[in-house]
């Protein structure tokens, strides 16, 4: 199964980049799509998002949580074994922007769809740019899906200067202890439109190490090596994840990240 996502961010949302350091206002910057300074969520924040949600809220059975995710540290039984899922970065689609008639509308360039769409296709996804503009709209009417002044997409060089450190909310971490601020963070805010694409086989053979039920002394029994042929993993990832909120990125004890998955196309 090949699918296209779209996810909203019903709350602001800070999915930080841990790999840079900033000397200016902002302390805690967001992840940036390397080629074009766009904001996006990179492919291993939103598979441990996904993850940590199908572990504790989806409830999936650890065989079925192994065939797409792979073994992490808290599978103690587990043979170490690789997701049969493939995840991708999400890239920001749509930006929310203050508007004096709809309190808000969602922006973006032209440009910025047509390079996802390059990537859909690179990935054996037949998606068109209407079919998208049609979905986008479907996500959210404050996007009207036209060219123009004063109408959703705009030329890419005002959408990457929305996007830009100077333009993006920054909010101030309190200390909880006495006065004076953390830190700087920076933010995407509520309604933000990413998308991205999920690749999933149908089933996938997990190994397990499953103690050995003969012998008499359980605390010294021995381990066996078991296979688990996991079936209907596209259809189980769906059903998991379609018009769900997963919490996505830092600080969910305040309301950030909380944001829905809606799946638009699938082949």
């Amino acid at each position: 199964m090949k699918s296209v996502w779209i996810i909203q961010a019903e709350t602001n949302i800070h999915v930080g980049n841990e790999n840079t350091s900033s000397v200016g206002l902002v302390d805690k910057e967001i992840q940036r799509n390397v080629l074009t300074d766009i904001p996006c969520i990179n492919a291993s924040s939103l598979k441990g998002a996904m993850n940590e949600y199908a572990t504790s809220e989806a409830k999936l059975s650890p065989a079925e949580r192994v065939a797409i995710f792979g073994v992490d540290k808290k599978d103690e039984i587990v043979e170490t074994q690789k997701g049969g899922c493939l995840f991708f970065d999400a890239y920001l689609l749509l930006l929310p922007v203050q508007d004096d008639n709809n309190l808000y509308k969602l922006v973006t360039s032209r440009k910025t769809l047509e390079q996802y769409i390059e990537l859909l296709n690179l990935m054996g996804i037949d998606l068109s740019y209407n079919d998208l503009i049609t979905s986008l709209k479907k996500c959210d009417s404050h996007f009207d899906g036209q060219e123009g002044a004063g109408k959703s997409i705009i030329d890419f060089e005002a959408f990457k200067e929305l996007c830009s450190n100077e333009e993006l909310p920054i909010v101030a971490r309190n200390c909880l202890i006495g006065s004076g601020n953390l830190w700087y963070e920076q933010v995407l805010p509520q309604k933000s439109v990413f998308g991205t694409i999920l690749i999933a086989p149908s089933s996938v053979e997990v190994s397990r190490k499953e103690k050995d039920g003969r012998d008499p002394d359980p605390e010294k029994a021995k381990y066996k090596t078991m296979s688990v042929s996991v079936q209907n993993i596209d259809k189980t990832i769906t059903k998991t994840f379609d018009k769900r909120i997963v919490q996505i990125g830092a600080n969910a004890t305040i309301g950030y990240g909380y944001c829905q998955f809606i799946k638009i196309k699938e082949v």
